[in-house]
């Protein structure tokens, strides 16, 4: 009987092994098999994500009130679901150079430019993680047969974190991310969820943030509440990408000139120094995006917006919403140009003069979310007068 067991055991972790390589193979960077069991451990989860929820910070987000249901029926995503088979993907663009977390901070002072999160420069994450998943699938079905299997990126209301937690691949960091020791935070994750049975192999990572606090304390809003409890509404990413109304007044200046997400919390965290390049080409920067003026980026119709973005996860948030973000940003413009008026050599009149004409253009010409804001822009020159 014993006998049975280890070679019962023997095999399972020789199919694991298979599994990785396949998924290294593949494109990812981790590969973590988890039974989908492991997930009941997790027994304190269901009553935090509660309190969460009724927190009233989820805001627009309100499709995360699914995740709880699946927590306790995974079968509702994948009938006779086993086990679960987490993948992480590095996105840093290839182009990126060692001090790459140096030169994005650098963006940051460059109010001419509208800052667009690293991860959303290039294809849409969904497409390619999706892509890449099932194609993994069809190499598994060659080690293990044929079997049913889902392949998920974060549209499906699974706790895609807490699975890989514990898969080994990580620790959820200060800021709420997940963090890994040999890739930093600069990668997604996907779950591929199948109806075999495997056996988990990896344990849980511990936390290595130790008393650093760099992630927390740089957010320009104020957006964490403390170690590991962050309030999305006052987070950027949320207010640019999740949020589909009017942007309070008080945190338009704090936005500065990030037009699509915001990578503050891992451009100063000390593990993203181990970040590695994408090993996929998918990832490398589309329409300049890493430094286009602003100028630019608003006045492009919504024609030139489809095309461009054609592929792209920026196209999610919609055309109104796009000119909502760039008109906070060339408000900001005023402010940090004429604060600092030595400083700004690329500051003419004829750049202002084309921004308070653009900022006019938009409020005569499109929706009434982009026109409160154009017009809080076009306020902050004429303060400035």
């Amino acid at each position: 009987m014993t006998q049975l067991i280890k070679s019962k055991i023997a095999i399972s972790a020789e199919i694991n092994q298979k599994i990785e390589k396949v998924g290294y193979d593949s494109g990812f960077s981790t590969v973590s098999v988890i039974a989908i069991d492991e997930l009941k451990t997790l027994t304190s989860l269901p009553r935090n994500y509660t309190k969460y929820l009724n927190s009233n910070m989820v805001g627009d987000m309100t499709y995360l009130k699914k995740k709880l249901r699946y927590f306790h029926r995974p079968n509702e995503i994948l009938p006779n679901v086993k086990s679960a088979i987490v993948v992480a993907m590095n996105y840093l663009n290839q182009s990126s150079k060692q001090d790459w977390q140096k030169a994005e901070l650098k963006k940051l002072d460059s109010s001419d430019t509208g800052y667009v999160s690293i991860y959303a420069r290039g294809r849409d994450y969904h497409k390619v993680l999706k892509k890449n998943l099932k194609s993994f699938a069809n190499k598994i079905s060659m080690i293990i047969g044929e079997f049913g299997h889902r392949a998920c990126v974060d549209t499906v209301p699974i706790f895609e974190i807490e699975l890989a937690v514990l898969g080994g691949i990580g620790w959820r960091g200060k800021n709420t991310l997940l963090i890994n020791k040999d890739n930093g935070s600069i990668f997604f994750l996907g779950v591929l969820l199948v109806d075999y049975p495997l056996q988990s192999k990896k344990k849980i990572t511990t936390d290595h943030c130790g008393t650093c606090t760099a992630c927390l304390d740089i957010c320009p809003t104020k957006a964490f509440l403390g170690p590991y409890r962050l309030n999305p509404t006052r987070c950027i990413s949320y207010l640019t990408i999740e949020h589909k109304g009017i942007i309070p007044t008080e945190l338009r200046p704090l936005i500065g000139n990030r037009i699509y997400g915001c990578d503050d919390c891992q451009l100063v965290c000390p593990w993203n120094k181990f970040a590695k390049v994408a090993k996929l080409s998918d990832f490398d920067v589309r329409n300049g995006l890493d430094n286009a003026e602003l100028v630019y980026l608003f006045s492009w119709s919504e024609a030139e917006f489809r095309e461009r973005h054609a592929g792209s996860s920026i196209l999610r948030i919609g055309y109104q919403q796009w000119l909502r973000n760039i008109a906070v940003a060339l408000g900001n413009v005023a402010s940090s140009k004429n604060g600092n008026r030595d400083s700004s050599e690329n500051y003419k009149d004829d750049s202002k003069e084309k921004i308070i004409f653009l900022l006019k253009k938009r409020i005569s010409e499109s929706s009434n979310l982009v026109g409160v804001h154009a017009s809080w822009a076009l306020r902050q020159y004429d303060s400035k007068v």
